[in-house]
Order: C-alpha cells, then sequence, then structure tokens
C-alpha cells in the first residue's frame, strides 16, 4: 500500500500547537505522579517522571520564539513581553505560596522551634517569592516544583534580552548559546564554587539549554513549513516510543541527551500530521494542556496531603506504609492495587482543582496583565 500523502500543516485557528499543548498537559500529570511516589503497578516508569521538566523547557523555547521570534525590536515591546511572562507565571504561584505561608504559620503554632526553619525559612520564603531560588541555596524549598518556574522565568527574561540585542540572528545566538551550555555541562570550568553549589546549578543550566533548543527548533520548523515539508504520519509512532523510552530508562540516559530526544519529539509533533496528534486534539487531552501549569504549580499540596493521609492509615491500622526506594519516600500502604487506587485519586483531585485554579487565578490575572501590557509604549491620542 502506498504511503499517505503528507502536506504542510494548515494554520489553526488558535494559533496553537494543540498536539504540543495536550503532551505538556500529560507530562504535568507525569510529574504529579513523580512526586507521588507510590509503589503502583506502574512505579518502574512513573519513578522517572522527572524528566518531564526537560521537555517542558524545549517545549517552552520553541512556543515562546513562535509568538516573539522577531516581535521584540524595541524596549517597548521587550518590555510588554516582559510583563505579560510575569503576569503568566507570577499570580498562580504567589497563590500558591500563600497557601504554604497559611500552612507553616498553623505549623509554628502548634511547634514554635520547628516553625520557619530549614526549607521553609524566612530566607528561603522571600527568595521563592521573586523568583530567585531556581539557581542558588534554596531550590527546593516551600513549593519545591517552583525552582523549575523561577528558571523559566529567566529563561524567558534572556531570551528577550538576546532577541532585541541580536534580533534576526537569534537562532544562530540560540544555537551558540545551547552549545555553549552543552560544552560547559560536560566540561566544567574551573569556578570558585563548592561541589553542593554547582550540583544545584547543574539542573538550572540544563533546562536552560533546553529552552534555547526550543528556539532553534522552532526556526527549523517555520523554515521546513515554509518549503512545503511535512513529518509524515507515521513518524508520531517512534516519537512517541522514543519518549516512553526515556521516561523508562531515564537514569541510565545522560542528562543532556534527554533534552536532545524531546527536541525531536517536539518537532515531529508540531506538525501535527498522525494519528496521535489526532487524539491529543481531542477536547480531554486539550483541557489537560490548557490547566498543566495549574497541575504543575498547585500538585504538591494534594501529594503532602496524599503522604499524610496514608500515613495516619497505616498508623492506624498497624501496617508498613513507607519504604525508602533509592533515597526516596515510597508508599506501599495496602500494596499495588491500592497505591494504584492512590495515584487515580490524586490525579482526580489535581485535575478537577487545577480547573479551577486556572478558571479563578491563573486565567483572569493573565487576561487582566495582559490587557495592562498593551498600553506600554504607546502614546496618548
Amino acid at each position: 500500500m502506498a504511503a499517505p500523502e503528507t502536506t504542510a500543516p494548515t494554520p489553526r485557528p488558535s494559533g496553537r500547537f494543540e498536539a504540543l499543548d495536550a503532551w505538556r498537559g500529560v507530562c504535568a500529570l507525569s510529574v504529579v505522579l513523580f512526586h507521588l511516589n507510590a509503589g503502583t503497578h506502574g512505579h518502574r516508569w512513573l519513578n522517572n517522571g522527572y524528566v518531564a521538566v526537560d521537555f517542558f523547557f524545549v517545549l517552552s523555547g520553541f512556543v515562546i520564539a513562535s509568538a516573539y521570534q522577531g516581535r521584540i525590536d524595541t524596549i517597548a515591546q521587550a518590555t510588554r513581553y516582559a510583563v505579560r511572562r510575569l503576569g503568566r507565571l507570577f499570580p498562580l504561584h504567589v497563590a500558591v505560596l500563600a497557601v504554604y505561608l497559611l500552612l507553616e504559620v498553623h505549623h509554628a503554632l502548634g511547634h514554635p522551634a520547628a516553625g520557619f526553619t530549614g526549607p521553609r525559612s524566612w530566607p528561603a520564603f522571600w527568595m521563592d517569592l521573586f523568583l530567585l531560588h531556581g539557581f542558588g541555596a534554596y531550590q527546593l524549598t516551600w513549593n519545591e516544583p517552583a525552582w523549575s518556574i523561577s528558571v523559566e522565568l529567566w529563561s524567558n527574561m534572556a531570551f528577550a534580552a538576546v532577541a532585541l540585542l541580536v534580533r534576526r540572528r537569534l537562532p544562530w545566538v540560540s544555537a551558540l548559546i545551547a552549545a555553549a551550555l552543552t560544552l560547559a555541562l560536560i566540561h566544567p570550568p574551573p569556578l570558585p564554587l563548592q561541589q553542593v553549589q554547582i550540583d544545584r546549578l547543574v539542573p538550572a543550566f540544563i533546562c536552560v539549554r533546553d529552552f534555547f533548543l526550543g528556539v532553534v527548533g522552532c526556526t527549523l520548523y517555520r523554515r521546513l513549513a515554509d518549503t512545503g515539508w511535512c513529518a509524515p504520519a507515521w513518524l508520531e509512532v517512534p516519537a512517541l516510543a522514543l519518549s516512553l523510552a526515556v521516561f523508562a530508562f531515564a537514569p541510565l540516559v545522560n542528562n543532556l541527551l534527554v533534552g536532545v530526544a524531546f527536541f525531536a519529539v517536539v518537532m515531529i509533533f508540531a506538525f501535527e500530521t498522525g494519528p496521535i496528534s489526532s487524539v491529543l486534539r481531542r477536547p480531554i487531552p486539550q483541557a489537560l494542556g490548557t490547566s498543566s501549569y495549574s497541575i504543575y504549580l498547585t500538585h504538591s499540596l494534594y501529594t503532602l496531603a496524599a503522604f499524610h493521609l496514608v500515613k495516619q492509615a497505616g498508623l492506624a491500622l498497624h501496617r508498613p506504609w513507607l519504604l525508602d526506594a533509592d533515597g526516596r519516600d515510597l508508599l506501599i500502604l495496602g500494596g499495588p492495587w491500592a497505591m494504584d487506587a492512590l495515584a487515580l485519586a490524586c490525579l482526580a483531585v489535581v485535575v478537577v482543582s487545577s480547573r479551577l485554579t486556572y478558571r479563578w487565578i491563573e486565567d483572569p490575572a493573565r487576561l487582566a496583565i495582559n490587557r495592562w501590557s498593551n498600553r506600554i509604549g504607546r502614546r496618548r491620542a
């Protein structure tokens, strides 16, 4: 049988890469299950959900470049872009951090000596609040997933600065940045830093590298699409297999290669030509993609609650509920079937609550700040 004809992707009314948006939602759910760390039947696969962060950064660079490449030529445009990015990331971050602050106040009232210490200290709080902790000593404090949002914010700001300075050379400079960071991570230059500081910088620099890989990918996608070339539909199957392999064997794969693998996945699914993209463009995957930021940023509250519920149930039933597995606390109460049920319940709560936080916090704040940002740089009539 002849292979199906491939045609150039048609512009979408929303201007979004819908299959990639759905991928973002799927990856956000994998991070939820990674942080829940329950001994489910699929624990081997779900235990490597942290690699989804690499996908987020490659996709972020791709989408940001798609929306803003060639549109940041003046200080006013760069300022408008920066305000919009702050409006996209900050409001929900502050809301979740406020919940953690209330929880710590409650904890301090019952245990004065233990309140606001360690990862919940006041210095850590201020670093978290202003999203400065992704590159520093307070990386995994308060709302732990927010460390990557900190790196995301400053990667976004670096994009604006580079775009403003080099303009049409942005793709080439982005490629140089990605190559330089890759080289520095392979052969770290001698720095007057302690090993613990270097260990904290490595994940952040990998994320920045992945972001600029995404910027390069967007340029490549545009040039291919302009020539009329389109990724064959059958390529989505090996792309999906590659993604699953990364999740399954992440500990055996060099960290720097994970972002490269997801670069290939993003490039293929950007064309949305295959059957998997058709599934991803359906309402439920699209809804997950829309609320993926809420899923990612709020889920630690629910995984923390699940941990305490399992703890209390285990103590009440006098049954083992926790196991040390590779240095992480693995929930095991009731065996794999019970943990399957826990994981599904946690996912359901996270998805429903994230739709609410998207509807009432994330989206209204984003739209309000976008409207305000439109005034920047405009003269009064």
